[in-house]
Formats: C-alpha cells, structure tokens, sequence
C-alpha cells in the first residue's frame, strides 16, 4: 500500500535502552538510518517522532529530534512534555521553528493528570489555531480528564496513543468487556480532533509476540464503531516494537482484521495522518 504514514515511532541519539541493557543500545545500523530503510521498502512517506525524556537514558530526546528534523523532511517530531501546567506560548513557539508539529504528553499519575486543568487558555488557543498534533500516552481512568478540555476546545487534535492502553489479555474479550476497557477513551468519540492510534499491539496481548493479536482485536472493533475509520491511525511503535514482532507486522495485521475493509485500512495505515498534516500546512500559508 503507497503513502503510508507512521503515527508513533521512537528515536534515541544512542538507541531505545528500556527494555535492553545499557550495553544493547543499538549501534549498527542506527535507529534512523534502520527506519530509513524500512520506510524506503515499506513506502512510509511520514513519521510523527514522539518525543520522551521521563528516563535518564533518554534525556534530551527533543533536541535530538529537532536536529534530525532539520535533515529529514520525513520525520515530523512531537516536543516531549513533562508537566503539561507549565507550559507557555513563547516556548511552543521556539519548538515551531524548530520543526515541531505538536507535544507528546505521558501522563499516568494523579498529579500528571490534574496539571492539565492548569494549563492556560492562551496556550490551548494556540494550540487549536496552529493544529498542532497533541500525543498521549495515558490509560484508564487519566483519560477522563480530557472532556474537560475538550468542551472548551473540541477541535484540539489529540492523539489517543496505544488504543489508550486497556488491559493487556490472552482471550479476546466480548463487545461488552472491551467497551468497558475503554468507556473513557470511548467518551471522547464525541469531540471530532479526537483520533486514536492502532499502535503497541504488543503490550495489548499476552504473549506480547502473539500476532496478529487477535486477542485485541475487539478493542479495535468498538473504536472503529465509535470513531469509524476516518479518525484511527496506525503506528509502528518502533523501535520499542523490535523486540516483539516485525516492522511489517505493525500494520501487516490490519489485512487479517476481517472487519476492516481495503478503503479502512488505506485511511489507517496513512491517509488519515496524511491529511492532518496537510491540514496543518494549510494552517499555516
């Protein structure tokens, strides 16, 4: 399939290192040029990098990012946040000019989660008027925080990572049970920036390796009921991802989800994210 789009990938100056020892980093090839090549076999025209630093080995994630950016007019980095509350438009305008394209928030305790309601007006405002892309790793009940957001600001593009991490499972649950998984990234349906990534199969399922995951896949059937396939996207989660299952797999099972059809999957695996981000261009001529 031509034109596809990655919604979530990762990349470290010295290697992704979470779930490795230190001395695994990957050296040779790099994770750049390692992505280069499989988008060149693969036909991946964009990449959102998500910026992270809440770990030692990651730090100064962004400022990587915004180099390679400079040189890669593929990759379109996200500014990892680490307190949403402190946020300022004077600093989300340094990140444009460095390429940026939107934030990527991690948000998994009570305290993270509440300083969403501190953010200011003036930098929501910024935020919709510039379409910037707002990527969320969260789960549960955190994601509950956002209708708040969202009333005042229902046109905030904001990308629901990893189906929003219901449980992980080893039998495919009923309708009624993968519903109550995701009751809360559910209620978001209603807002219509709100898109949802098909991404990290891996950390859905048990084993984690266990593809094409068809454990989860009722999860994908609700989202798509709710969303419906305009608004979910996929992503590889690389290089994270590597250690479980193939780059093609990341997306090679869309094409066993009976559910999907040709026109579902075309809009997933990249016509989706394309179009926000020629949206986004538009914004800004």
């Amino acid at each position: 399939m031509p034109n596809r789009a990655d919604a979530h990938a990762h990349f470290f100056k010295a290697g992704y290192v979470a779930l490795l020892p230190e001395n695994c980093r990957r050296i040779q090839p790099d994770e750049v040029t390692l992505y280069q090549g499989l988008a060149q076999q693969y036909e991946v025209q964009q990449v959102l990098a998500v910026g992270y630093e809440a770990e030692e080995w990651a730090g100064g994630n962004n400022r990587y990012l915004s180099q390679l950016a400079a040189s890669h007019s593929w990759l379109r980095p996200l500014a990892f946040v680490p307190e949403p509350a402190n946020l300022e438009v004077a600093a989300l305008e340094t990140w444009r000019r460095e390429s940026f394209v939107g934030l990527s928030l991690y948000l998994f305790n009570p305290q993270q989660t509440a300083s969403l309601g501190r953010v200011s007006d003036e930098v929501w405002g910024w935020l919709v008027r510039q379409r910037w892309l707002i990527s969320v790793n969260s789960r549960g009940e955190h994601w509950a925080a956002w209708p708040s957001v969202l009333e005042r600001y229902p046109e905030l593009r904001l990308l629901v990572s990893h189906l929003g991490l219901p449980p992980a499972i080893s039998t495919a649950p009923d309708a009624v049970a993968a519903r109550q998984a995701l009751k809360d990234v559910l209620a978001l349906a209603r807002f219509p920036g709100v898109h949802v990534k098909l991404s990290g199969f891996y950390a859905l399922t048990q084993p984690g390796y266990d593809y094409p995951h068809r454990a989860a896949w009722p999860y994908v059937e609700v989202l798509l009921a709710a969303f419906g396939s305009t608004r979910l996207l996929w992503g590889s989660d690389f290089s994270p991802s590597l250690e479980w299952l193939s780059f093609p797999q990341t997306f090679g099972l869309f094409q066993a989800m009976p559910f999907l059809n040709d026109a579902d999957r075309e809009r997933i695996e990249g016509g989706n994210l394309l179009a926000l981000l020629t949206e986004m261009k538009r914004s800004e001529a």
